[in-house]
């Protein structure tokens, strides 16, 4: 299984335009490039794919995943996107949260944590329950299993956006942690390399992305020491069930 993870995209509806300062739309096409040089079995993307929730913005980034993605795309939503349009734009092409997608030799669950009007993210208890489900589903199944969400599933250590993680963070724990074949839970909003664990179940990780776009200040130093370039994170897990995985990154064009 090869997974690559890119988050973030922030793009709008016009080609040229700067977001953040930045050529979103230029940006996010030398990162497909980057991920088409590395096969993945499939890509997710996770969050924040419309900075202005337009459908001029979903239809640059169908438009983009077409020419540049040969393999299976997961899509789920941010705080700076309209679920609805997502939805309409892209979910005939592409998985769409929450959703799941099947990999050569793994599983991949998508959640929705946009929650209108909020910064912060909330999965709600239908999703909740929906995902208690499919895992009772599968339960017998020892297929690897990676989890991905756009809000943090736990404090960071960032002072803002701590304030505008997962607000049933608690309850999703309380669902994930017993869940042997899960190998990794992967989520973007906060523009930068990170690694954690819930308390009760240390060997499982929690990693944060690098945005294509946009770094935000670190709270971890970069692995690779390029904090501040457009990245993402790639998650491979071999023969034996065991994942590797390593951050991404690569120059602005």
């Amino acid at each position: 299984m090869r997974l690559l993870q890119l988050s973030d995209p922030h793009l709008v509806a016009s080609d040229a335009a700067l977001v953040r300062e930045r050529p979103a739309l230029a940006l996010w096409n030398r990162a497909l490039e980057q991920a088409a040089l590395l096969e993945p079995y499939a890509l997710v993307i996770t969050g924040d794919l419309a900075q202005d929730e337009s459908w001029g913005a979903y239809k640059r980034l169908r438009d983009s995943l077409d020419r540049h993605v040969r393999c299976p795309v997961a899509l789920l939503p941010g705080n700076h996107d309209r679920p609805c349009l997502l939805e309409a734009v892209l979910g005939r092409r592409h998985v769409t949260a929450p959703g799941e997608l099947m990999l050569r030799d793994g599983r991949l669950i998508i959640l929705n944590s946009h929650w209108c009007g909020h910064s912060a993210g909330r999965l709600g208890p239908h999703q909740l329950a929906w995902l208690q489900q499919r895992l009772q589903a599968i339960a017998a199944d020892p297929t690897p299993l990676v989890v991905a969400l756009h809000h943090p599933p736990m404090a960071i250590g960032h002072p803002v956006l701590d304030t505008m993680s997962l607000v049933d963070h608690e309850t999703l724990r309380t669902v994930l942690t017993p869940v042997q074949p899960l190998k990794a839970v992967v989520f973007g909003h906060i523009h930068q390399h990170w690694q954690g664990h819930w308390p009760d179940r240390p060997n499982l990780p929690l990693l944060g992305c690098p945005s294509t776009l946009k770094s935000m200040q670190h709270v971890q130093p970069c692995p690779i020491k390029r904090a501040t370039d457009p990245g993402g994170r790639l998650l491979e897990i071999n023969a034996l069930g065991a994942l590797e995985q390593r951050v991404l990154r690569w120059s602005n064009p």
